[in-house]
């Protein structure tokens, strides 16, 4: 859904977050109520449902927002986050990844950051 660096739509929290106030709000409800009505059996089960509303409505948007690594007051919400390290191959003479670009067959790749050809088969 989304990638890492990006922060889920304020909208979809939001809108998630309305179900856990609702089953937040039937346990309230069902609680306040006298003693003898609901009996407890049915108390219990609505407060299942409850709980499964405030599950969904409430861990749903904490995860989402832990997953994107920009949950407030963690020391990863800086803005001035680091780049993930280079996986794959490297060219030798600057270090740039090679991404997207096309190697020949023989393995043959020029650099789009130096400019430079090397071999990925005498390189890694």
């Amino acid at each position: 859904m989304n990638t890492p660096s990006q922060r889920p739509p304020l909208f979809a929290l939001i809108f998630m977050s309305m179900f856990g106030f609702i089953g937040l709000g039937l346990l309230i409800f069902i609680w306040s109520q006298p003693s003898g009505f609901p009996p407890l059996f049915f108390k219990f089960f609505a407060s299942c449902i409850a709980v499964g509303f405030m599950a969904m409505g409430f861990g749903g948007p904490i995860s989402m927002l832990k997953a994107s690594g920009k949950t407030p007051g963690s020391p990863n919400a800086t803005e001035t986050e680091s780049a993930p390290p280079v996986k794959g191959y490297q060219c030798p003479n600057c270090g740039a990844g090679l991404g997207q670009q096309e190697v020949s067959p023989s393995g043959d790749v020029k650099c789009s950051y130096c400019h430079k050809w090397w071999n990925i088969h005498s390189h890694q």
